[in-house]
């Protein structure tokens, strides 16, 4: 018999236990709902609810300075309180703006307001909230022949509670054009010689204001003078010009009866400036005495 060598082979069995670590991100739930804003009424007395101002019918601006608008409405919470004290709203404002410029706007008397609102009680989740703004004279007009008329103007009211949650709401509205100038009543040459021409020196600086918000200029006529007890001054002997220099320079314009407009281009940018200046002229003929007077008009046009 032959004899047979067996091996036993010995298979140890290793368990590898594979644990993953598995990230998890704590997600914080808040305990309430963000604030809404229920609606928003443009018009002309705080705490009224009634829209007054719309795109149909436009919010008009007073002629050199500004007028106030009233925004307000409800805003619903979780816990309203009496106010911003006790209850879970910490503000109300609001941002006025033309559609263009966006809520993220830079203050500006052109184009974007921003001011915080006042609430009063209402009910127990609800608060009634007032915004006034001074809108001024210059603001941008939406309207046909202003200065941005394919737009509109957004009333923007923002409600934040205790925990920066956010709600808000949008009405717009139209701002007319309002074409308006100051033009000073009277220009006078003072005490002159005869054939004496003024100066730089003595000339008639004529300020024309900005008072509206439209891109602005000026006619400008004369009729003759005439001298008690002798002479006359010829309408022409009278000039006008846009930059400060003296008579009978090329850049002056001699006035006549027929109105000119002298290209003023007064614009509504306050950063720019919303005053510019015409510059009055004389020479006087040598047979005059006395005292003399005429008529000058001066009339604002669109331009």
């Amino acid at each position: 018999m032959i004899g047979k060598t067996f091996f036993a082979y010995g298979v140890r069995m290793a368990t590898v236990l594979i644990v993953v670590a598995l990230g998890f991100t704590a997600t914080q739930v808040l305990a309430y709902p963000p604030p809404g804003v229920d609606d928003v009424f443009i018009t002309s007395a705080a705490y009224s609810y009634v829209d007054t101002y719309n795109t149909t019918n436009p919010f008009p601006l007073n002629v050199g300075t500004t007028k106030t608008i009233y925004v307000n409405g409800r805003v619903t919470t979780s816990t309203a309180g009496t106010g911003f004290a006790d209850g879970t709203l910490q503000s109300v404002e609001l941002r006025m703006y033309r559609a263009n410029v966006g809520s993220s706007c830079t203050i500006d008397l052109n184009d974007c307001y921003k001011v915080s609102c006042t609430v009063t009680a209402n009910s127990q989740i609800t608060l009634n909230y007032s915004c006034t703004l001074d809108l001024s004279y210059i603001s941008d007009s939406t309207m046909t022949g202003g200065t941005h008329e394919a737009e509109v103007w957004n009333a923007e009211v923002i409600a934040t509670d205790d925990q920066n949650q956010v709600g808000s709401r949008i009405q717009t509205f139209e701002i007319p054009t309002s074409l308006s100038v100051g033009i000073p009543t009277s220009v006078a040459f003072g005490v002159l010689a005869r054939e004496q021409a003024t100066t730089v020196a003595n000339n008639v600086n004529y300020p024309l204001t900005q008072n509206g918000n439209d891109v602005a200029s000026v006619t400008v006529s004369a009729t003759n003078m005439t001298c008690t007890p002798t002479g006359t001054i010829q309408a022409s002997l009278m000039s006008w010009s846009l930059t400060d220099v003296d008579a009978g320079d090329p850049t002056t314009v001699p006035l006549a009866g027929v109105p000119e407009n002298v290209n003023l281009g007064l614009g509504t940018d306050d950063d720019v400036g919303l005053v510019k200046y015409l510059y009055f002229n004389i020479t006087l003929p040598s047979v005059v005495s006395g005292t003399c007077s005429g008529f000058m008009t001066v009339e604002a046009i669109a331009g």
